[in-house]
């Protein structure tokens, strides 16, 4: 009696343990060669196939067209060998739509350890893989467009020395004309300096190649390196406001080179799209706050990814940039109408 009363105990956690699989999993049966004996409502729902219409049929009803041929025959190697396959399947459903799951495939074996059947146990992941998707194109729709905006300075350039090499042919050459087109040079030599070290740092993170180092550094030293390139630049200027000469010797220990693109990328788009000075104000409490103020602003400098807004496309695109760098250094940025606030943690 007791015997049975352990075993009706089983059967009742096994009823249970099946019914939370159908809720949660996608779930089928297959014979030894692959045509499909059993499935649960969730693959039916999946596939928009009914019941009668996938049994007796083989498992690649589902089969995307997209899946290479060697994963699938890697499983029935790895099955037919009594080993369980887990792996990642893009499928399609019956009205031709894609789905992907994490399967697991299992091999079903009598007392006499020969295979019977197979069960594949998934879970749905076609959101998170269309969302990595969505990524990786966004990625590499940026790169190519910084891939192009290198061409801009670099035509610019060969225009402004040709203009200097016909100009030195008269007599006299205007040397106020040769200064300003140098000066012309000098600015699209910067742009192409900085869009090469944007793609650079791109193409790394993208293909998961970067490291980041980490150093004790003095922030005031980072802004002043970022800054001194561009002194040049803009008719305004970056006018920095200490709340105390101590913060003159704060250190971070961040990645130096990183954050010194960050800040020339941030500084670039200030002195190119807006009409006064810029004024850094630093302070520092329980954490380094920097408030840049600017006025007369002729573009949003929102963080947001806006890469099909046409007519932001150059300084979202820079904007994106920045909030990937503040993300990855762990730094805190935002912007408003007039004013960008940087957060640096000092833990």
């Amino acid at each position: 009696m007791e015997e049975v009363e352990k075993l009706k105990k089983e059967l009742n956690y096994l009823k249970q343990y099946k019914e939370a699989l159908d809720k949660t999993t996608i779930i089928s049966k297959t014979d030894k060669k692959g045509i499909i004996t059993d499935v649960n409502a969730a693959f039916k729902k999946i596939s928009g196939f009914s019941k009668e219409e996938l049994i007796g049929k083989p498992h690649n009803i589902v089969r995307h067209p997209d899946m290479p041929k060697a994963v699938f025959k890697k499983m029935w190697n790895t099955i037919q060998k009594g080993k369980i396959f887990k792996g990642v399947i893009k499928n399609r459903a019956k009205d031709g739509n894609e789905y992907y799951v994490i399967a697991n495939i299992i091999p079903i074996k009598n007392e006499n350890g020969e295979i019977e059947e197979y069960i594949a146990i998934r879970q749905d992941i076609t959101k998170q893989m269309k969302l990595q998707q969505q990524k990786e194109n966004f990625t590499n729709n940026l790169i190519e467009y910084f891939l192009k905006k290198i061409n801009t300075p670099t035509d610019k350039i060969a225009k402004y020395t040709s203009l200097i090499d016909k100009e030195l042919k008269k007599q006299p050459p205007s040397l106020k004309e040769i200064q300003k087109l140098n000066h012309l040079i000098k600015q699209n030599n910067y742009l192409l300096f900085l869009t090469k070290n944007i793609l650079n740092y791109l193409l790394k993170l993208n293909k998961k190649t970067f490291s980041l180092s980490k150093e004790k550094i003095k922030l005031i030293s980072v802004i002043n390196y970022a800054y001194k390139p561009l002194k040049d630049f803009s008719k305004h200027k970056i006018k920095i406001q200490l709340k105390s000469q101590k913060i003159l010797q704060e250190s971070i220990i961040t990645d130096k080179k990183l954050l010194g693109l960050m800040f020339q990328v941030i500084f670039y788009n200030l002195l190119k799209y807006t009409d006064s000075d810029i004024y850094l104000n630093i302070s520092c409490d329980k954490d380094i706050k920097i408030k840049i103020n600017f006025k007369n602003q002729k573009h949003p400098f929102n963080f947001t990814t806006g890469f099909k807004d046409s007519k932001e496309i150059e300084l979202n695109a820079d904007m994106f940039f920045i909030s990937k760098i503040a993300r990855i250094l762990n730094i805190q940025i935002t912007a408003k109408k007039e004013e960008i606030e940087i957060v640096f943690n000092k833990k």
